[in-house]
């Protein structure tokens, strides 16, 4: 078994804060297909997770989300920070954390459970909702709950405030660092940093602090 994995509810809520498209693995006649939505969550008091979406009601999507059958997802973020360890040009490595599970999906029908789950769908966003959510002005949105299974979560190369957040015990990768553009921002090994006028990197370790 993966030493990397992580079970832990509180750390698995930390990376589905910092992502902002969930992957769903669905199935139909024609085959596995995979669609990317918004998504909100909560966890509920025995650490298990509940998953929130919303979409039209009358397409495939919507139609593998009512079949009854359990389905896949995924998340992940991070991927700007990018090591690279000279000379092997192997060693070339994006940061980044993922989330992968599945569960049962069910179509949210109560009005007040639905306007619940579209404020944790927004909250996922943003702090304060810019609108009131009011139940019976949302009872024609489709919206669905996923009922999580299994979930895991694995975080790669992490960055030093990732360490902190998530208490890892993973050696960090020390190299070049570089944005998702190829311009260096940091040479480990260097005496000092590359100064590239950045103001959303980590001098430390080159990773993007947008959502960090």
């Amino acid at each position: 078994m993966r030493q990397d994995i992580i079970h832990d509810p509180a750390k698995i809520s930390w990376i589905l804060n910092q992502c902002n498209i969930l992957h769903l693995g669905l199935t139909n006649d024609h085959g596995a297909y995979v669609v990317p939505v918004h998504y909100g969550f909560t966890q509920q008091n025995d650490g298990s997770f509940v998953l929130y979406i919303h979409g039209t009601g009358d397409g495939e999507k919507a139609a593998a989300l009512d079949s009854g059958k359990a389905i896949g997802f995924e998340v992940d973020h991070g991927h700007e920070n990018l090591v690279y360890t000279p000379p092997s040009p192997t060693e070339f490595n994006p940061s980044f954390m993922s989330v992968i599970g599945n569960g049962l999906p069910e179509r949210i029908t109560d009005s007040q459970k639905k306007a619940n789950a579209l404020k944790a769908i927004i909250h996922h966003y943003v702090t304060k909702s810019p609108v009131a959510i009011i139940p019976d002005e949302v009872k024609d949105i489709n919206v669905w709950q996923i009922k999580v299974s299994n979930i895991t979560a694995r975080v790669s190369s992490p960055t030093k405030s990732w360490q902190q957040a998530l208490h890892l015990n993973q050696p960090l990768n020390r190299g070049k660092h570089y944005d998702e553009n190829g311009g260096l921002l940091y040479d480990d090994f260097a005496d000092q940093p590359v100064d590239n006028d950045s103001e959303d990197s980590d001098a430390s370790t080159g990773a993007s602090t947008t959502k960090d």
